[in-house]
């Protein structure tokens, strides 16, 4: 007991940071590696950027196309947004999920009017043990700094495991007349064997204080709005232990008639019809062989015999391919996100062609 007792009291103090969160959680040794946003300016430059093992090279049409090969040489590429223009596209390596393996960040803002102009997308690819890239797109705020570039989104590791964790947040209009911004914490996703899963922390005080040390809050204007883990969206990558391997059956493209929102006027109110027929066919959509139906297109991953090929981009018609390619060749796949009995809205699709 004597030797526990000069111990609390000789670090004390120490103690007494932690407790009160005046210590911070360490974040991951971000290393900054370079922008992108000017290689699909001046005419759409091909020229290539090499960032270690990988290699980007414009396509001239808002995206650059990653790649490289894995540890058994095989090849992969990735083809992700980025931004230009007045926009920029900056490029991140770390260690996320403390496996020995550079992953890449590739971080694409474009400014907005108004208020809450601070929403940046970030596409990751998380390298596994093997060398072989997992890909994960999500949008986020980025916090204020006053350096370029600014560290593109809030990174921390509150439970020091030397896994990442990211603090995804949005922002609304607050009154108006006050002119303020409401933010809000939207999920809190760890980093581990190269995917990025949703948590639900039993306690919010640690990442509530770290929210509001990196965002500028106006006394009197901008405020931080409770938030219930439960009420969280999944958007991770990462695969549930119990998912079946299915087949895409069909692709449903959203219906061009049903562009735009279809509003009538009830009472003098605006609204929508409950039973409009576009809250159905208006969406994308992709159905698979055990009759779920899926909204949205995900991210879209195929491991061939010899290249693993990646599509993040939506409306891409890259995407569009590869989906028709995987009902065509009766690809067997697994969804990562949302999902519940008939329906699911799928974040990441891994397909992989039978041997």
């Amino acid at each position: 007991m004597q030797p526990l007792m000069h111990f609390l009291r000789r670090h004390r103090l120490v103690l007494f940071l932690i407790c009160s969160g005046y210590i911070r959680a360490a974040s991951p040794s971000l290393r900054y590696l370079g922008e992108l946003g000017r290689l699909v300016t001046g005419g759409g430059s091909r020229t290539p950027v090499r960032f270690g093992h990988t290699e980007a090279v414009s396509r001239g049409d808002g995206r650059v196309r990653f790649q490289g090969r894995d540890d058994s040489g095989k090849g992969w590429q990735a083809a992700l947004p980025i931004n230009g223009g007045i926009g920029y596209t900056t490029v991140w390596q770390a260690d996320f999920d403390n496996n020995s393996r550079p992953d890449l960040l590739i971080a694409a803002y474009f400014p907005k009017n108004g208020r809450c102009i601070d929403e940046i997308t970030l596409s990751f690819l998380m390298f596994d043990r093997g060398g072989r890239p997992v890909p994960w797109v999500i949008q986020t705020r980025m916090p204020g700094s006053q350096r370029f570039p600014p560290i593109p989104a809030i990174f921390t590791d509150m439970n020091h495991k030397g896994r990442t964790e990211l603090v995804v947040t949005d922002c609304a209009y607050g009154d108006p007349a006050l002119l303020g911004e409401d933010r809000s914490i939207t999920g809190i996703y760890g980093a581990k064997d190269a995917k990025w899963k949703l948590v639900r922390p039993a306690r919010l005080d640690s990442y509530v204080a770290l929210v509001r040390r990196r965002y500028a809050f106006r006394p009197d204007a901008d405020r931080l709005l409770p938030t219930n883990p439960a009420d969280w969206l999944d958007q991770g990558n990462a695969f549930a232990p119990a998912t079946d391997p299915v087949q895409v059956k069909a692709v449903l493209p959203a219906s061009p008639s049903c562009r735009g929102v279809r509003l009538s006027i009830v009472n003098g109110e605006v609204q929508r019809d409950s039973k409009d027929p576009c809250d159905e066919i208006g969406k994308n959509r992709i159905q698979l062989s055990d009759g779920t139906i899926c909204y949205g297109w995900p991210t879209v991953m195929i491991d061939r015999n010899r290249k693993r090929e990646i599509v993040t981009e939506s409306e891409s018609s890259d995407l569009h391919q590869l989906l028709q390619e995987i009902v065509e060749q009766h690809y067997t796949v697994v969804l990562a996100g949302q999902r519940e009995t008939g329906r699911c809205s799928p974040t990441l699709l891994w397909a992989r062609s039978p041997r």
